[in-house]
């Protein structure tokens, strides 16, 4: 009898240690639940969280002060977790303080609110939409829905509303989603699958390239899809669509080892004509006047950099060396911001897209109309940190510039 009460309360604490071991080590993990294990996004007015999770996540619309990381002088780490690629900084004027209150002197004028720049980017984790001000240094979160899984996002130019793009499996095949995602948190919508490109232009006109074997189609509309016309039909499948003021430039895929082309479209009749190529490694950034393309390229197995003039078809080779994707024209189109890297390799190019190596830039600004060249930052060494920027973006008083770092996919500001 005692032997039995002894086996008893043994199996007993075997299976309390069992429960304990469960609830300590699975219990509390979160599921993501998604489509062949590739995460999804929730059904509409689903919050795709726990409360429990949203316990741990900053508080939907609260601003937080002081944030973001001074690495550097001017250099800010706004975001230490990988982000979406892609960021909009939105210039916000001044607002006078009442007329009651406003005190105006011949050197200040009381502000209700100074002016600043509003910078929104999704964290990539969860697919939440973040504000931060540059110069307040606040962060607030605008959206309490997770949105996993987003790797890319095209902004309207106010910020109302982001394109973001993912991979979504469905069975056996991948699918590529677009999901026009409102920045005030409200319901979106996707637009058709598998869309190659979408590009949106400074006029919030909205470009949507779908490519397969037989060639490309382009189409444009507004932002919410109504005047929506096809651009063109071409028999050229891989290649890319970018604004060029009222028009189009379209451009191969680049490959270090292979001739690429540029050309201009006719927004009419949707005609292709040759402006760049064959060079090997092309890639282009038209300025936002539609009169210069920033154009890089190999050069006898070196990278080279140039700036092409659509009317006179002149083109001016730049001193320093860099791919256009670590570029960002002004708005004004009279100088280019890039990230240049200390040091290039012959077989770079192709690597580099692929995420097989990686930079350590240098921020310069090319004054194309004083034909000067300046370095703004080297954040190795004023900051002992790496950073291979691409997705650069400028507000349009040129008072910010943002990018991200390709290494982690961190998210960065300078202060111009």
């Amino acid at each position: 009898m005692r032997r039995i009460l002894i086996i008893g309360a043994a199996v007993i604490v075997l299976i309390g240690i069992g429960v304990g071991v469960y609830f300590l080590l699975f219990a509390g993990k979160a599921k993501i639940v998604g489509t062949g294990g590739v995460p999804s996004f929730p059904s509409a007015g689903d919050s795709g969280v726990t409360p429990t999770e949203q316990k741990t996540t900053q508080d939907l619309g609260v601003p937080v002060g002081g944030a973001g990381t001074e690495v550097a002088p001017r250099l800010i780490r706004i975001s230490d977790k990988p982000v979406a690629l892609g960021g909009v900084a939105v210039y916000v004027p001044g607002i006078l303080a009442p007329a009651s209150t406003t005190v105006t002197t011949a050197s200040t004028t009381q502000m209700a609110h100074d002016p600043d720049v509003r910078i929104e980017y999704i964290e990539r984790e969860s697919g939440n939409v973040y504000d931060f001000e540059a110069h307040a240094r606040t962060l607030t979160r605008l959206t309490n829905k997770t949105l996993p899984g987003i790797q890319t996002a095209t902004w309207l130019p106010d910020g109302s509303l982001a394109y973001a793009r993912f991979l979504e499996r469905s069975g056996t095949d991948d699918h590529i989603d677009t999901y026009a995602l409102p920045a005030n948190g409200s319901d979106g919508y996707f637009l058709e699958q598998d869309l190659t490109q979408v590009t949106v232009g400074a006029s919030s006109t909205l470009l949507t390239l779908l490519s397969s074997t037989n060639g490309s189609s382009a189409t444009i509309s507004s932002a919410s899809g109504t005047n929506l016309r096809t651009l063109f039909n071409s028999l050229l499948s891989a290649i890319t669509v970018s604004f060029a003021g009222q028009g189009f430039v379209a451009t191969t895929k680049p490959s270090s080892k292979s001739d690429g082309y540029a050309f201009t479209i006719d927004t009419k009749s949707g005609t292709f004509t040759r402006a760049l190529g064959p060079l090997q490694g092309l890639t282009t950034l038209p300025s936002p006047n539609g009169k210069f393309i920033l154009y890089s390229y190999m050069d006898r197995n070196k990278t080279s950099l140039a700036v092409f003039d659509v009317t006179t078809h002149t083109a001016t080779r730049l001193p320093l060396v860099t791919y256009t994707d670590k570029c960002v024209w002004s708005l004004t189109s009279t100088s280019i911001y890039c990230g240049v890297p200390t040091a290039f390799t012959v077989a770079t190019l192709d690597e580099w897209y692929q995420g097989a190596s990686t930079f350590s830039d240098r921020l310069w600004r090319i004054d194309l109309q004083g034909r000067e060249a300046v370095l703004l930052i080297d954040p190795k060494q004023a900051g002992n940190v790496d950073i291979d920027m691409v997705g650069l973006a400028l507000d349009r008083t040129n008072d910010v510039l943002i990018f991200s770092n390709k290494r982690d996919g961190t998210f960065w500001m300078y202060d111009l």
